[in-house]
C-alpha cells in the first residue's frame, strides 16, 4: 500500500478517481449508483468533483496500482469551512473511503494516521469530522476520536473530534 497526493491537475488521476468518489457518494447516500448520479453530464460530474476536492488535501490509497480509497482533510478556515461549527483553526477530516473489498486489513486506519500526520504539521488544536454511518462509530473511537454529542446541521452527522 502507497499513498500518493491527489492533484487536481492531473487528468488520469482525476479520470481515475472520480468513479471511487461516485461510490463512495451513493454508499453514503444509500442510493445505487445510477440513483444518485441519474442525469449528470460527464461536464456536471466533473464541475461537482473539482469544486468538492478544491481547496483540500487529498491522498489516495494504491494498492497494486489500482486505487482503493482516499482521505481528504484541510484546515478549518473562513476559505474552507468544515461541516461544523466553532472548529475555525482545527484541522477538518472531510473524507474517508476504502472500497468494500480492503475493509477491515486496516488501510482505512493508515489512511487516518496519514491525514493525522499532514494536519499536524499545521500546528492544529485537534482534528473534527462528521460520521454520517452509525457503524462507523467504533471505527472513530479506536483511533480516539470522542463522539461530542453534537450533530450536524445540513446532513445530521454525529460530530467526532480529537485533541492533539
Amino acid at each position: 500500500m502507497e499513498f500518493i497526493k491527489f492533484d487536481m491537475q492531473d487528468e488520469i488521476m482525476r479520470m481515475t478517481l472520480l468513479p471511487i468518489y461516485q461510490v463512495y457518494e451513493a454508499e453514503i447516500s444509500e442510493d445505487e449508483l445510477d440513483e444518485f448520479y441519474p442525469e449528470n453530464s460527464l461536464e456536471e460530474l466533473l464541475e461537482h468533483f473539482k469544486e468538492y476536492f478544491g481547496g483540500k488535501t487529498t491522498y489516495i490509497c494504491v494498492m497494486d496500482g489500482m486505487y482503493k480509497g482516499f482521505v481528504t482533510f484541510h484546515l478549518d478556515c473562513e476559505e474552507t469551512p468544515g461541516y461544523a461549527e466553532g472548529y475555525e483553526g482545527w484541522g477538518h477530516m472531510s473524507e474517508i473511503y476504502m472500497d468494500k473489498q480492503s475493509r477491515g486489513l486496516g488501510f482505512g486506519k493508515a489512511m487516518v494516521k496519514k491525514a493525522e500526520d499532514e494536519l499536524n504539521k499545521l500546528n492544529i488544536i485537534g482534528i473534527h469530522l462528521m460520521n454520517l454511518l452509525p457503524e462507523n462509530k467504533g471505527f472513530w473511537k479506536s483511533l480516539g476520536y470522542i463522539d461530542t454529542g453534537k450533530v450536524e446541521s445540513k446532513e445530521g452527522g454525529q460530530i467526532f473530534e480529537k485533541h492533539l
